[in-house]
């Protein structure tokens, strides 16, 4: 029985809103990644310039598939309109001011020298700690969208809120990695790659560690168990994303670590393709965590009922449009 043609699985969520979770955590964790590297200073001043440039860019395309979701902009205004019940409403406060930040920070960073003076310093950290602050929410958020959806059970884990934020670092990471290589192979790209690259090696640990306790968690009770079971079985999450986009780029991330300086091209190639699986990766992780949130058994006198998925609006196609 395809659970899919029986309406057991949700497929109001597909691709455009697994591409806007996507973008929302990659422009988060580059920010976020930007933002501390900033504070870290020498060496790093190349990483901070490529995760702001990724950072507010990142969000705004995201925000646009979302816009192409929900099907017009005035249905986005609306979502964004019930902050004290909506989710979606909370995240479009939390990204908005995120966004307003990060572009303050890009220009301020880029095109301005308010940097080289002491007050002028000072601003941009004032702008950079509360933009710090708004990247983690923006992350956090596209977790905690899912974990309030109460109707799928295999959401509603307090995990999925960490697991987005973990993976948002990590595909925020290796985006600022991948912009890194197109700088070339001079002192100034390779200084910052071999230190990414073992920071980088080390996040996708915490990554795997992450969501082997969320799946974990999720087999624990019957409900989340039978999603926990069918993304299991999908060679697109055991390939793409085990195999391909958390296992090759950490690989790849101890290699460039231990290479030498006489590596140069060979390192940078090594980055890109490490970090475009890495977001290959996370891109794929979203998507099947929507696509395998299966709707509850109700149990009823000892009896187990399945919830049907029924779609929003009628289709002529399949008899639901009401008669003439």
């Amino acid at each position: 029985m395809d659970p899919k043609v029986n309406g057991q699985l949700q497929h109001d969520w597909g691709w455009l809103i697994a591409v806007y979770l996507f973008l929302g955590g990659v422009g988060g964790g580059a920010y976020t990644i930007a933002a501390v590297n900033r504070f870290l200073g020498t060496g790093l001043e190349l990483s901070t310039t490529v995760g702001l440039w990724i950072g507010f860019p990142a969000l705004l395309i995201g925000t646009l598939f979302l816009i192409a979701d929900l099907g017009s902009p005035s249905r986005a205004v609306l979502a964004a309109m019930k902050p004290g019940t909506s989710w979606i409403a909370r995240g479009t406060l939390i990204i908005a001011c995120f966004m307003i930040l990060s572009f303050m920070h890009l220009i301020l960073h880029q095109f301005t020298n308010v940097g080289a003076t002491a007050g002028g310093k000072t601003t941009i950290d004032v702008i950079a700690i509360a933009g710090l602050v708004f990247a983690i929410g923006t992350m956090a958020y596209t977790g905690i969208l899912l974990s309030a959806s109460k109707g799928i059970p295999f959401w509603r884990s307090g995990v999925v809120p960490v697991v987005f934020v973990v993976s948002a670092t990590v595909t925020g990471h290796f985006a600022i990695m991948l912009g890194i290589t197109l700088f070339g192979t001079t002192a100034a790209t390779l200084e910052p790659l071999w230190t990414m690259a073992l920071e980088a090696a080390g996040l996708v640990v915490l990554e795997v560690l992450v969501i082997i306790f969320f799946l974990q968690a999720a087999f624990r009770q019957p409900d989340p168990r039978e999603s926990a079971m069918r993304i299991l079985r999908k060679r697109m999450f055991i390939i793409g994303y085990f195999i391909l986009g958390l296992a090759a780029p950490l690989i790849l991330m101890l290699i460039v670590y231990r290479s030498t300086a006489e590596a140069g091209t060979g390192v940078s190639t090594v980055v890109a393709i490490g970090a475009i699986l890495g977001l290959v990766g996370g891109l794929i992780l979203r998507q099947a965590v929507l696509i395998c949130g299966a709707l509850p058994t109700l149990n009823i006198a000892g009896f187990e009922f399945r919830r049907i998925h029924r779609p929003k609006e009628p289709k002529p196609d399949i008899g639901l449009l009401p008669p003439k």
